[in-house]
Order: structure tokens, then C-alpha cells, then sequence
């Protein structure tokens, strides 16, 4: 049984729905070009009116995803320090009719452009440094009167922690995002989560030093604060590591934009002018070490990797449809495809998982060649099958690929 037919069996899915997923992940690997309705049936059995119907079926993806990280857990390939990270990617949509289209900001280009938003969760491990898309999920392009994005955005974090598996969900550390995520609403909806929250603050965060003397003798309530944080003076702040061209100091202070204490941890470094800058990581979990703090937030990186690899070689770009459950459908395949093909080359690696190193180039080739050899040896009039002819034809199998 392949690693696919096992995570499908433990998510209880049905045999005909399983069957279909089971050929359906393994045709977008193989084929080339666009990834659309016109193209899985030009190389499958199966009519395009076949896969937009079961594009239009609900998917447990959270479920599968699950599987695929304790499968690769069990063969000692990924680590149990997880963190959850979420984060958004623009996805370009022609016209003006599929639901979903707004005006989102793009990092790329540092405006608002009218696509289609993503916004996944990953659960990436701290040891290894891989990251296993669970979820992806539209951000809407109109809210309802009184709603806003950050509440879409909890909301998803949310229902993905709610729905993993209990012994995986009590891996998990903290919820991970970038700056734009430091926000009451979000912070908030993830701690009711029973999680911490790992973020970044602003440069220039509005952040007060917490009063720790003794009664003043003025009336009134007793004092809290201690002053405004100034970022000139780290008097007030524990020296945490130091080297030749960086220094980190940390605090535990109250921010009044979140109305909570949390764990600030500030890195001084110098710019590519020679001039001094700092940048502000903090955590709601106060006993949290403050090197951890920056370590756990940088992990949150190899989420950009599977959106890259997706939209390169998995036809994450190439939905056609207009149907909000199937351009989900066809997101979340595209992301469980890369993962796939990652968790396969990883499990076929000798070396330790740090030091490993995956080629969605190399798995798209592969998986052509196989799909190719395949259709031959099916055409051929004699009693032949692919596992038999497989020995013979391992080495042209591999043709093309870098790292064979």
C-alpha cells in the first residue's frame, strides 16, 4: 500500500472518492503543462465533465495533510516541535466574474492588484525546517457590513486547529504569522485556541516598560507602567547574546495596541550603510526563551517554499473554474501534489533530514517518464506489466532528472 492509499484510508474516505484522489494526485504530478479540466482529460480516461464534478465535492484536506505528517513522523523524517504558520498568496484570475476577486496586496510588486487570495496553514517542524501545507482556504473580496479580514483569517486558524488530529494538535508550540497579523482580533482568536502566539511588531510599536517599584503614596489606582519603550535606550532591557555584528536584548512589557504583556525581543544589526537597525519580535508566551522567539519566527519562511514550488510546476495558477469549492479543490491539490513529491524523495533520503534537499523539477520529470513507460507497455500485445518491465526500464525512467 503506497503512502497516499494509506493517509486516504485513514481519513475514512470512500472507496470510489479514494480511488479517484489516489489517480487524480498522481496525473497532476505527470502531466505537462497547464493543470486544468482540458488537460486531465486529454491524459486520462476520465471527461472534463467527470473532474469538474468531483471538483465539486468536499475534500477532508485538513485530514490528509494530518496523515501525511504523522506518516512522515513515523519514518523519522520530520520532528515532533511543531508550529502552525499562516500567510497569504496572490493567485491572478482574468475577469471579473469568479467569486473571490478583490483587491489584494502583493508583496511583489507593493500595491493592491485584483486577483484571488490564498490563505493557507502549514504545519512546519523546527528541527527539520520542513513545512506540510494543511489547509488552504479564498479570502473573500467582499465582506459582509461589519466584518473584516483579520476575523476570515481567525477564523481559518481556528477551524484548522479544531480540526487536526489531538495528538498532533498537542505538538504544536504556537500559531506563526507575519507583522500584518499582529493584531488584537487575531492575537485574541489564537489564544482562545489554548496556543501562543509568535509575531512581529513594527519598528516603531508603541510599547510601555512595566512598573515593578514599590507603592507611590499618591491616590488613585497603583501605577503599571514605567514609561514609553524607547529603541535608543536598552537600559532597561536583559542582554540576551551578543557577537560582532549583531546584539539581542529582551524585555517583558506591555503593548497597548494587543492591551497585553507579552515577550519583546529586539535584534540590533547593521545595514548594507553601516547604520544601526532593529527589528521586534515578540511572543504571548512569557516564559518563552527570546532566542527561540526569533528562531521560531523565521521558520515561518518555509511556508513561501510549497507556494512556490506549487505555482512553478503544481498548476496552482491554472484553475479555470468560477466555483469557489472547486478553485479551493484545485488550490489544496496543488499543495498536497508538492507535498507528495517532497514526502517521496524524502523518505528515499539516506542522510539526515537537515540535510536535505527537494527538486519539484526532478519529481515532475520522473513522474512523466513513469506515466509515459506506462501507456507504452499497457499498448503493447503481450502479457506485460508495468512491475515486471520495471527492472528493466528503471534507469529510463530516470531519464532527465538532476538528481538520479
Amino acid at each position: 500500500m503506497t503512502i497516499v492509499e494509506q493517509i486516504l484510508a485513514s481519513v475514512g474516505m470512500r472507496k470510489r472518492q479514494a480511488s479517484f484522489m489516489e489517480m487524480l494526485l498522481g496525473l497532476w504530478l505527470a502531466i505537462p503543462g497547464r493543470i486544468n479540466y482540458a488537460n486531465l482529460e486529454r491524459f486520462s480516461d476520465l471527461s472534463e465533465r467527470s473532474y469538474r464534478s468531483w471538483f465539486d465535492k468536499p475534500v477532508e484536506w485538513v485530514g490528509i495533510n494530518s496523515g501525511l505528517v504523522v506518516q512522515l513522523q513515523e519514518q523519522g523524517k520530520m520532528g515532533k516541535r511543531l508550529i502552525m504558520g499562516i500567510d497569504t498568496s496572490n493567485v491572478s484570475k482574468s475577469g471579473k466574474c469568479t467569486p473571490g476577486v478583490g483587491k489584494f496586496w502583493d508583496s511583489k510588486v507593493g500595491k493592491a492588484i485584483s486577483s484571488l487570495e490564498l490563505s493557507c496553514c502549514s504545519l512546519i517542524d523546527l528541527e527539520t525546517q520542513q513545512a506540510i501545507p494543511v489547509h488552504g482556504l479564498q479570502t473573500p473580496g467582499e465582506l459582509a457590513e461589519g466584518a473584516s479580514r483579520v476575523e476570515h483569517y481567525v477564523g481559518h486558524v481556528q477551524d484548522v486547529v479544531g480540526s487536526l488530529p489531538p495528538d498532533l494538535r498537542g505538538l504544536i508550540e504556537c500559531v506563526v504569522g507575519d507583522a500584518w497579523y499582529t493584531k488584537k482580533t487575531f492575537v485574541d482568536g489564537v489564544l482562545q485556541r489554548g496556543l501562543a502566539y509568535v509575531g512581529k511588531l513594527r519598528t516603531d510599536a508603541n510599547l510601555k516598560y512595566l512598573y515593578s517599584g514599590g507603592p507611590t503614596g499618591k491616590p488613585g489606582r497603583p501605577r503599571l507602567f514605567d514609561g514609553k519603550v524607547d529603541f535608543q535606550d536598552f537600559s532597561k532591557w536583559t542582554l540576551v547574546a551578543q557577537d560582532e555584528s549583531t546584539t539581542v536584548y529582551s524585555a517583558i512589557l506591555y503593548s497597548p495596541a494587543l492591551r497585553r504583556k507579552i515577550r519583546v525581543v529586539c535584534e540590533l544589526s547593521l545595514d548594507s550603510k553601516g547604520k544601526t537597525k532593529h527589528e521586534l519580535f515578540f511572543s504571548t508566551n512569557l516564559d518563552m526563551a527570546p532566542l527561540h522567539i526569533i528562531t521560531t519566527y523565521r521558520s515561518r519562511f518555509q511556508m513561501e517554499f510549497p507556494f512556490r514550488d506549487a505555482k512553478q510546476f503544481a498548476g496552482l495558477m491554472d484553475c479555470q473554474s468560477r466555483q469557489k469549492a472547486a478553485i479551493e479543490f484545485h488550490w489544496n491539490a496543488a499543495l498536497l501534489t508538492t507535498s507528495l513529491a517532497k514526502a517521496d524523495q524524502l523518505l528515499a533520503h539516506q542522510g539526515i533530514p537537515q540535510d536535505f534537499v527537494f527538486s519539484m523539477e526532478d519529481a515532475k520529470r520522473k513522474a512523466f517518464n513513469h506515466l509515459f513507460a506506462q501507456r507504452i507497455i499497457h499498448a503493447l500485445p503481450l502479457d506485460l506489466t508495468f512491475d515486471n518491465c520495471l527492472p528493466l526500464i528503471h534507469n529510463a525512467l530516470n531519464l532527465g532528472v538532476k538528481a538520479a
